[in-house]
């Protein structure tokens, strides 16, 4: 079992608040905002810095959108497309977790008097949940909001309307605005990233899976060498594989089936879980893609901290703190005193108020040296 569990890496970037709230009435947008005792802090939604971070993705190395499927009946239903939807075919799914509810069908006694032995079927859904391995905080500003409001108005338009004979007026509007350095988290649990393991009931769902499952090539004993040696499992699993463009595996896919209940695990391939924690680290480390309203400012990290866990928590979120424009030393240096902590690097264009704890030990803070250094700490 790998010591290392878990990754955290905490931020610092500056930039507007670009993810905007509801109107506040008339031609006034807000921006998201929320109070504490010393002050109203904006911040950009969990939901928004996912959806940026996965476009950052799909731009950097090619990730790919998962498909989706949609229905209506008694109520609109709009969900990723499972099993074709899965986290050996895609990334996405594998980082940010879905939800899908898998048909089946249940065979139920009608209790009437006419028909009392008579059987008819009622549709039931058993729903799959993936927690999503990566955990992300709201990105917070670390300067409060002091009620800033900007005026616009569209007046080229108007000029190129006036020049051509027309009588166009200008439509003023407002903006709630706020420009701060901003805190967000990322925790990932890596003995979830990769591996996925569900159990479904037997039914049409459960049919439609196994028909999925027979396009699939079967894994051969060579094959399986490497899958036994990324953890154990049941000796009665039937394994196929997802093939990568090489026509090698990028991942695995198994059922233990009783008929009633059966067991399905998916997993990751080493290359392929690898490469995609090579391609998270580099993501984190250089910034994000965050383009909205034709403002463009991204994530770029003017300060970053990473460590290694044994328990997936974000333990250096509470200590990264800003005063007078320097990061506080203080914090920091407590938290080098969490027992989940194995081993923390840090960048910082931003100075600091104190004197960081740095050196070679276990409980201090090592200058950034690549993701290549954080990959081998994990293996």
């Amino acid at each position: 079992m790998m010591e290392v569990k878990g990754i955290t890496a905490t931020v610092i970037f500056e930039s507007s608040a670009v993810n905007r709230d509801e109107k506040l009435g008339g031609n006034i947008t807000s921006i998201k905002k929320l109070s504490r005792y010393d002050g109203t802090y904006s911040f950009m939604s969990r939901a928004f810095i996912r959806h940026h971070m996965f476009a950052t993705f799909m731009k950097l190395y090619g990730w790919e959108e998962a498909p989706v499927t949609y229905s209506q009946g008694k109520q609109e239903v709009l969900q990723f497309k499972f099993p074709d939807a899965n986290i050996i075919s895609y990334a996405e799914m594998d980082f940010f977790g879905f939800m899908n509810t898998m048909s089946s069908n249940k065979r139920n006694k009608r209790n009437t008097k006419e028909n009392s032995n008579e059987e008819g079927k009622e549709k039931e859904g058993s729903s799959i949940v993936r927690k999503a391995p990566l955990g992300i905080t709201k990105a917070i500003s670390l300067e409060p909001w002091q009620a800033d409001m900007a005026f616009y108005a569209n007046h080229d338009l108007v000029r190129r309307a006036n020049a051509q004979g027309d009588n166009a007026n200008p439509n003023p509007f407002q903006k709630e605005e706020h420009y701060s350095y901003y805190r967000l988290s990322f925790t990932l649990d890596l003995c979830r990233l990769g591996y996925q393991d569900i159990y479904v009931a037997g039914g049409d769902g459960l049919t439609a899976f196994k028909n999925w499952l027979k396009k699939y090539p079967e894994a051969s004993a060579g094959e399986l060498v490497e899958l036994r040696s990324l953890r154990s499992f049941p000796e009665n699993i039937k394994w196929h594989y997802i093939p990568n463009t090489d026509n090698k595996p990028r991942g695995f896919v198994g059922i233990s089936d009783n008929g009633n209940n059966s067991r399905i695990i998916f997993v990751v391939s080493k290359g392929e879980f690898r490469e995609r924690l090579r391609q998270f680290l580099t993501v984190v480390k250089n910034g994000l893609v965050i383009h909205s309203s034709t403002e463009d400012y991204g994530m770029v990290p003017v300060f970053i901290v990473l460590g290694t866990l044994k328990v997936p928590v974000p333990v250096f979120n509470s200590d990264v703190r800003l005063k007078n424009g320097k990061v506080e030393a203080g914090p920091l240096n407590r938290a080098l005193g969490n027992d989940y902590l194995l081993e923390a690097w840090y960048e910082s264009s931003l100075p600091f108020d104190g004197n960081l704890v740095c050196g070679e030990g276990a409980r201090s803070f090592k200058p950034w040296a690549g993701v290549d250094r954080v990959l081998e700490a994990i293996n």
